[in-house]
């Protein structure tokens, strides 16, 4: 069930994490320091990758923790919003205009598609569950 114990908890994260997000670099290859094997295995486009199936997997447990369900609908629905919520938190924080950093996060006159995209699932999800609750009643 989407409710507010739930929003509050991706909200939170979400936060947290634009915050940490800011300060991270998740290509080893750009960084000097890094070391030769590191380099070697993630390149920059390993490191997109990689970085994406990560931010998934991390999204994943709030959004279990706020629908108590480890796959749902609501599961679902939470793992969108906190991604939107975070996405709209960095660029807030960051100070910029969203710009495309990957093919899979396109950017049109500094509207995230990605986050439109999302923001339609969500509404779409939310009118399902409504739809739902109507029939079953």
């Amino acid at each position: 069930m989407i409710n507010k114990k739930g929003i509050i908890i991706m909200t939170v994260f979400s936060i947290i994490y634009a915050i940490l997000e800011l300060g991270m670099r998740w290509d080893p290859s750009s960084m000097s320091n890094a070391p030769a094997w590191m380099k070697s295995v993630f390149t920059q486009t390993v490191s997109l990758y990689f970085y994406r199936i990560l931010y998934i997997l991390i999204f994943s447990f709030p959004s279990y923790l706020a629908s108590s369900k480890l796959i749902s609908i609501d599961t679902i629905w939470y793992l969108i919003y906190g991604s939107v919520a975070e996405d709209a938190i960095y660029w807030i924080l960051d100070l910029r205009i969203p710009y495309s950093w990957a093919w899979f996060y396109p950017v049109y006159y500094g509207i995230p598609i990605d986050d439109v995209i999302g923001l339609v699932a969500l509404f779409i999800i939310i009118k399902y569950k409504e739809l739902r609750r109507k029939i079953w009643r």
